[in-house]
């Protein structure tokens, strides 16, 4: 995505937090002139944790109590980067992940959360599951209903920890599952539950008021309660008190106090004793200026505050405010909790207990209290208005403009230094390369094998110059799979927006990571390139690779009965087009991601070993425009399947709302002659799916009829899990279509 202005410092903001979504909305409302922002998260969907133990009880769905982080990010024209941290470094102002190059920094904020606290519980790590991370515990959570179902005994489950959250989570998961199990007509009173504290009372820090309520409302839904117990030990059959008493249990949830991630203590940053970053009433590290922190990741030095999303909430627009402040290296101003906060603690049904310093309360009446004030603050982050970030983008004046021809190149000693940091081995057959650069690259084909060569390039689609990087490469090697050829090395064509030299310098390494990644998966060198600047970035390689002339694939090979088998799901068009529009749900993009980082080599492999005669990737015309290639070539017609075309989640529903890409009609307009005008299939919400551009789509190949069930077989097992028989190839006929179209089973 274009930027409205050149980036000259950098935002980062790690975690999707309470705080941290306001922090996004906010700047999307009004950006700040060169800053850039990006937000690193394991996570794109984060829960939001008033409507948790509603989504647990069953009164919400996932949908409704999640904010799309990325949905949120390109609204706001921010960069999402889906990875875990693992350490930052404040002095190198650097962020480091799991699985992808550091980030660099020159304002950071923290929202992380936290995660249950294992301390002094010996077998914790083994045997608990711990309520965060959220995700993970879903996951539990689905294995647990599993063991239900397939159990006919009693089934106990031990929650850990009677404070408000544990005590919600237990009422809830009692209500869930008991209410799941009458409905299946199975006996919910084999299902126990037993809650365990360490405390005299639950809710130890409310009202006693509030804890004489919630242990009734504990003990009208049959929880039994171990209070003054101290869990010391957690194993396969259950835990240990420190008094020598063992409670067996199937299951182990763990909503201890809570605790931070263990590598904080590596960064050099100031941390309390419970491992919190310490915070000044600003929200500022108290040890690195531009470094802050909210939600439970902070520790005030000035006030010790409860780790509760209410007071996350209310921290967002004070962080807001001074992330803006410290740009412009202003004073920060103070956050100023309120000294009573109001909780509305459910009890699993659609029952709760409003908790405010020494009063207390509950009823139904409560519940549509809460219920309304969570979907109210859910509403802003879910239901987005069009993003003044992207009009300003489109309305504000181009940058000063830049030099053209060989002045548009990038800076020399960005370009060797990023090479010269980039390590990887020649491979044979290259004569010249980067290991000692000259004008031009010189190759060595071996004997007896076809030189193969392709070009191909595209315009970053992608916030993550990574991702890019890893995608453009499968994308481009692409070529060179459909030729049945193994490939060799590749030159690269690299355009950057101007801009600060060490913002270069990181694009590129990003960039360029991720292309060699990539390529030496595919045991393939880069062997030279060319650099430029210009208004955004691009990235195009030349491929070669060698093929021995007997084996080459040829569009023109396919023959009359053949089966079609495609590689790869479709719709990656559409919905790339739909996150532009900050419309496409975050798992679809993830479920895309995936598929265009996924290699076409194994897939090659596996055609030629069943047979195939005839090969093509689909890509920028979209499935109908390459198949009208290579019935053209080999003088053919054929019938595709609309109902066995493997689609994308996402992509019927998106292109239904309206939603294409913009070269789609053009591929609908030219693709679309090679079809029957009056085919009542048009109609068909797959339809549209034909003409789809793809990138680094799949591989469309002709093997016999015969062996298309095997081969999809075997594509499957290689993790092709959508790769599907399509169709068939025909003779043509004068009086039919180029393509035809079916709704039918596939022919044996």
């Amino acid at each position: 995505m274009i930027s409205s202005s050149p980036v000259e410092r950098d935002l980062v903001l790690i975690g999707g937090g309470h705080a941290h979504v306001a922090v996004i909305k906010g700047l999307a409302m009004h950006p700040i002139a060169g800053m850039r922002l990006t937000v690193i998260s394991r996570d794109a969907l984060t829960p939001y944790s008033g409507m948790l133990p509603g989504f647990l009880a069953g009164h919400y769905t996932y949908e409704e109590c999640h904010v799309d982080l990325r949905r949120l990010c390109r609204f706001a024209n921010a960069r999402f980067y889906g990875a875990a941290v693992t350490g930052i470094d404040p002095e190198a102002r650097l962020i480091i992940c799991e699985g992808r190059p550091p980030v660099s920094f020159d304002l950071l904020s923290i929202d992380i959360g936290s995660t249950p606290s294992q301390f002094g519980i010996y077998g914790a790590a083994s045997h608990a599951l711990p309520v965060k991370p959220w995700n993970d515990f879903l996951l539990h959570l689905a294995r647990i209903e599993t063991f239900i179902r397939q159990t006919k005994g009693a089934v106990r489950i031990l929650i850990v920890g009677g404070g408000a959250g544990g005590t919600e989570l237990c009422l809830s998961l009692n209500h869930r599952l008991k209410t799941s199990m009458a409905a299946s007509g199975d006996n919910p009173d084999r299902l126990q539950f037993s809650l365990i504290s360490n405390t005299a009372v639950l809710l130890p820090n409310h009202a006693p008021g509030v804890s004489r309520r919630m242990q009734k409302a504990a003990a009208q839904a049959g929880i039994h309660l171990h209070l003054m117990g101290r869990v010391t030990d957690i194993n396969e059959t259950g835990v240990t008190l420190s008094d020598g008493a063992h409670l067996p249990g199937d299951a182990v949830i763990l909503t201890t106090h809570a605790s931070a991630p263990p590598w904080l203590a590596q960064t050099g940053l100031n941390l309390d004793v419970r491992g919190f970053i310490q915070v000044r009433d600003t929200l500022e590290s108290v040890s690195y200026p531009g470094i802050f922190a909210a939600g439970d990741i902070a520790a005030m030095t000035s006030r010790r505050l409860e780790k509760s999303g209410v007071y996350a909430v209310r921290q967002g627009p004070v962080l807001l405010i001074n992330l803006r402040l410290a740009a412009q290296q202003k004073p920060r101003a103070p956050f100023r909790p309120q000294r009573k906060t109001l909780a509305l603690i459910s009890t699993g049904n659609r029952n709760a207990i409003a908790s405010y310093g020494p009063f207390a309360c509950e009823g139904e009446w409560v519940w549509r209290l809460k219920d309304r004030i969570d979907r109210a603050w859910m509403k802003k982050y879910q239901q987005l208005p069009e993003s003044p970030a992207l009009i300003m983008a489109q309305a504000n004046d181009a940058d000063p403009m830049l030099c053209g021809g060989c002045g548009a190149k990038l800076d020399a000693d960005i370009l060797h230094e990023t090479l010269a940091s980039l390590k990887q081995t020649d491979p044979a057959h290259v004569r010249i390369g980067l290991d000692r650069p000259d004008d031009a690259a010189v190759l060595a084909p071996p004997e007896g094998r076809l030189l193969v060569q392709s070009v191909d390039q595209l315009r970053s689609f992608l916030d993550d110059p990574y991702l890019f990087g890893r995608i453009t490469a499968n994308h481009c090697l692409n070529d060179i799979y459909a030729m049945g050829a193994i490939p060799h090395s590749a030159l690269a064509m690299v355009t950057l927006p101007a801009g600060p030299e060490k913002k270069l310098r990181q694009e590129l390494q990003h960039l360029m990571q991720g292309v060699l990644e990539t390529l030496a998966a595919a045991n393939t060198s880069l062997i030279g390139g060319h650099t430029a600047l210009g208004m955004e970035m691009m990235l195009g390689l030349t491929l070669n690779g060698f093929v021995d002339e007997a084996s080459i694939w040829r569009k023109g090979g396919a023959a009359v009965g053949q089966a079609l088998i495609l590689t790869k799901p479709l719709g990656s068009g559409v919905l790339l087009a739909a996150d532009q529009r900050a419309r496409a749900h975050a798992e679809w993009i993830k479920s895309a991601t995936a598929m265009m980082l996924q290699s076409n080599a194994a897939a090659m492999d596996c055609l030629s070993v069943y047979g195939a005669t005839a090969c093509t990737d689909v890509s920028g015309f979209g499935l109908a425009g390459h198949l009208r290639e290579m019935l053209h070539a080999a003088d053919l017609g054929a019938t595709l399947d609309l109902g066995s075309l493997p689609i994308l989640p996402g992509a019927a529903e998106m292109l239904a709302s309206g939603i294409s890409s913009s070269i789609q009609p053009a591929n609908q307009r030219n693709a679309g002659k090679a079809l029957q005008d009056d085919d009542p299939l048009r109609a068909h919400p797959h339809y549209g799916l034909l003409f789809d551009p793809q990138t680094s789509g799949g591989l469309l190949a002709c093997v016999p009829l015969d062996k298309a069930d095997d081969c999809v077989i075997a594509l499957h097992a290689l993790g092709y899990g959508q790769a599907a028989h399509i169709g068939e190839t025909r003779r043509p006929e004068q009086s039919a279509s180029l393509i035809s179209l079916r709704l039918a089973e596939m022919p044996g």
